[in-house]
């Protein structure tokens, strides 16, 4: 199959907040705390949020995905290998946790796994995607337009709640729409400096797009967050862009995401996608 527009999917994560809920019925909870994050069902049709994640890559432009598992996941291959997506070549790499460690290593290394193993890929540009949110439809046809880029949200536009945003790293451009900086849990007065000419701030939600030979390099030498004890993909694509060796445009865009975090998030997502889900804001 002709590769285009390949892309990593980071789903390794376990949802250490989908633990627990009062408000949620005993099925819901269970979904919860049985099934990998990304692998939740969502909505009338029960299909698992990365099956909706796949299938939308892939009526946006994406022939090949490589999803990054946990070591002992054997949901997910079992699944797409039941369930294949026609028109999208797929692959699995498992993120293990080393001996002495009680987690992974943190995302800077899932993609720097999957782009070692992926060595086809060679020369294209990589986007990379999170396995446990869906980007509103038409954001990956955006980003695909670009060699070098990330999606620019106005959080205020995000469909999800306060709390949540405020976790989210604030974008910092030039005014020609390069990005300079990612502030990661930014202070209110962070938050207040880094308003773009339209007055709004903007912020990322971890989708990434850069060439393949620049990502491998960045997250080979990110360092380990000295607090986090992880290496992190915004902390590699920091240095990419202080090096000078990175230019890459902030798009600004405007949608809601569906986003599991709480078991609450299942009930709202699947209300969402049974009602068509959300799309890109022009």
């Amino acid at each position: 199959m002709h590769i285009v527009n390949p892309t990593i999917i980071m789903a390794a994560g376990k949802g250490s907040r989908m633990r627990a809920s009062a408000s949620v019925s005993a099925e819901i909870l269970m979904e919860a705390q049985s099934r990998p994050k990304a692998m939740i069902r969502i909505g009338q049709g029960g299909r698992p949020l990365l099956e909706h994640l796949l299938l939308q890559l892939r009526e946006e432009g994406c022939t090949a995905a490589c999803v990054v598992i946990a070591a002992d996941d054997q949901l997910t291959p079992s699944h797409f290998s039941a369930h294949p997506i026609p028109g999208l070549a797929l692959d699995f790499i498992r993120q293990s946790i080393p001996a002495g460690r009680t987690k992974p290593e943190g995302t800077a290394q899932a993609v720097q796994l999957a782009l070692e193993a992926m060595k086809a890929w060679q020369g294209h540009p990589i986007t990379v995607a999170n396995g446990d949110n869906l980007p509103p439809r038409g954001m990956f046809r955006e980003l695909f337009k670009h060699d070098c880029a990330l999606p620019a949200f106005q959080p205020d536009r995000l469909g999800l709640p306060p709390d949540r945003i405020l976790a989210f790293a604030v974008l910092q451009a030039n005014p020609s729409g390069q990005l300079s900086g990612i502030i990661e849990k930014p202070s209110p007065e962070e938050v207040s400096a880094s308003v773009w000419p339209d007055g709004r701030p903007r912020v990322s939600m971890n989708y990434f797009r850069a060439p393949h030979g620049d990502f491998l390099e960045a997250v080979r030498n990110t360092p380990e967050h000295p607090v986090r004890l992880e290496r992190e993909l915004p902390m590699a694509v920091s240095m990419g862009i202080k090096s000078g060796h990175w230019t890459m445009r902030a798009i600004p865009m405007a949608g809601a995401f569906l986003d599991l975090t709480r078991p609450e998030d299942i009930v709202e997502a699947g209300k969402a996608l049974d009602g068509g889900g959300f799309a890109l804001e022009q």
